[in-house]
């Protein structure tokens, strides 16, 4: 499959007298790795990692574009297999929302998953899928309930831009971030997006090895409440870490270094 990869490496790296792994960012529905090259590739680049940021098949400039709305998540974990083959050494992969069930589905399937020095999810679909996650929304946020309906039925160009930005940002985020956000929208593969409902199996079972578990959330995410990240933290036996003033688009919102200040110093401890 031909893939869109976004990459940036240090422009010096401190000899430490351990190899530094390389980071794998991986996004969440509807984007591509466009998310990640505002904020997190430059920062984690500037602490001396080389980054690298997928689009996966059907999104960004990826290829695929024509099965799009069949992919499942087993394409998506062969894509980040493809993409991990392609790097030596260790690696971290970072997966956001629907990443993270990308990154659980690789950990738990991948041919490669015993190269990963840690995998960390962020605002992570949980093990267990969405099911309660958007019984809570449909409770809680009707109309962002409805929105997010209406977007993986009929595609990204119907949506409230309103209710969208109140959402996945807090407020003070850039307008020009979120417009940006919302022009390389994409639509989303159905099945996969039934297939992270609960029905699905895709992360390791608890008593599988797994590398190490970096599971942080944010605050004020409407989309995957503190409480299931840290049940997700539990599933994985770690503490969850929660940044405060921070909402589901955790790496694009004003706020983004609050969660990837405690990511770096994860990573760094490996």
């Amino acid at each position: 499959m031909q893939l869109e990869i976004i990459s940036k490496k240090p422009k010096s790296v401190l000899k430490t007298g351990k190899t530094k792994p390389k980071l794998v960012f991986v996004h969440g529905i509807c984007v591509g790795a466009y998310i990640w090259e505002e904020y997190y590739l430059p920062y984690f680049a500037g602490h001396g990692y080389e980054v690298y940021a997928p689009s996966l098949r059907g999104h960004g400039k990826s290829g695929g574009k024509g099965g799009l709305y069949t992919w499942s998540l087993e394409d998506y974990a062969r894509d980040l297999e493809q993409v991990i083959a392609s790097l030596d050494g260790p690696v971290v992969v970072v997966g956001h929302s629907m990443g993270g069930a990308v990154v659980q589905e690789w950990l738990r399937s991948g041919e490669s998953r015993n190269r990963a020095a840690g995998a960390a999810l962020l605002a992570s679909i949980p093990p267990w899928g969405l099911s309660y996650s958007a019984l809570r929304m449909a409770m809680l946020y009707p109309q962002l309930y409805t929105e997010i309906s209406r977007m993986l039925v009929m595609g990204s160009g119907n949506i409230d831009k309103d209710i969208m930005y109140e959402a996945l940002f807090t407020e003070g985020t850039d307008k020009e971030i979120f417009h940006t956000f919302l022009k390389h929208m994409g639509d989303e593969s159905l099945v996969a997006s039934a297939q992270v409902q609960g029905l699905y199996q895709f992360a390791p079972m608890p008593w599988e090895k797994v590398p190490p578990v970096f599971v942080g959330g944010a605050r004020d995410d409407r989309f995957i409440p503190d409480f299931e990240v840290r049940r997700t933290a539990s599933y994985y036996g770690v503490q969850a870490v929660i940044a405060e003033d921070l909402a589901h688009s955790v790496m694009l919102d004003a706020n983004w270094e609050s969660l990837a200040g405690k990511l770096l110093s994860w990573v760094k401890a490996l």
